[in-house]
Parts: C-alpha cells; sequence; structure tokens
C-alpha cells in the first residue's frame, strides 16, 4: 500500500473519473503534458499526481488502483474524499458531527478501502444498528 497526501488522493480520485486507460496515463505523465486532464477538469493542475508518478511508477500504480492511505486526513478531507471517491453525500449517505461523521451506510468494500484509506488519527467503527461512524482516536 501506498502512502500519498490528501491532494494526491483527491487528483488520483479525478483521474480515475476520467475514463483513461492505465497505458493513456503513463503515456501522458511520462510526456509531462497534463494540459488534457486540465481541460477536463480544470479545478486540479494534476502538480501532485506527476510527483508521485516521478517518486515511483509501481507506487504510482498502486495508488491508482486505490491502493493508498493518506498521510494525513482531515473531517473536511474524509468529507470530500466521500464523495469523490464513493459518491458519497452528506444528508444522504451520513450524518457530519462538529468531531466526525455518524449513520454511515456503505458496503463492505467501501468500508475496507475507507479503512484502509484513512490515516491512523481516525477510527472507523461499525454500530448496532449496520451503520458506521468515524471519529478521531482519543489520546490514552
Amino acid at each position: 500500500m501506498t502512502i500519498i497526501n490528501l491532494m494526491q488522493a483527491y487528483e488520483l480520485d479525478k483521474l480515475s473519473k476520467l475514463g483513461l486507460t492505465e497505458e493513456e496515463i503513463i503515456r501522458t505523465l511520462q510526456s509531462g503534458d497534463v494540459s488534457a486532464w486540465q481541460e477536463k477538469v480544470p479545478q486540479f493542475e494534476f502538480h501532485e499526481t506527476k510527483a508521485l508518478f516521478q517518486e515511483e511508477e509501481h507506487l504510482f500504480l498502486d495508488a491508482l488502483h486505490g491502493n493508498y492511505r493518506v498521510k494525513y486526513v482531515t473531517l473536511p478531507g474524509i468529507q470530500r474524499l466521500l464523495q469523490l471517491r464513493f459518491q458519497l453525500e452528506e444528508g444522504e449517505d451520513y450524518q457530519l458531527l462538529e468531531t466526525g461523521i455518524q449513520y454511515l451506510s456503505c458496503n463492505e468494500e467501501i468500508v475496507t478501502k475507507l479503512q484502509n484509506m484513512l490515516s491512523a488519527n481516525w477510527h472507523l467503527i461499525k454500530q448496532v444498528d449496520g451503520t458506521y461512524s468515524i471519529f478521531v482516536k482519543q489520546l490514552q
């Protein structure tokens, strides 16, 4: 599993939804010209994606396939990842609290990916009603 930063996670999730093959992504990153991606997703420059690719290609590919953990993620970051990666929305799929998320309704596949993705400061717990909660781990 590859450890990436939050912006890399955002960019990879947007990139994965552009309908490109792995070969097209690699060719574009090897050329260094991501302007076609920027036209499709103008709010991203894909600098972090290029940096991750240049760091080590196999780690980039692992992360591209969703096998990553975010180094440090904030509550707004979790919200954004829930929306970008899993199309889960506040009010429909979970309730946002000041300190975390409760009543997250999703399948086991998403739970596994989410658990792997969250930084070590977050705790994902299955509740009695079958939903999940995500809260900051308490220091002992």
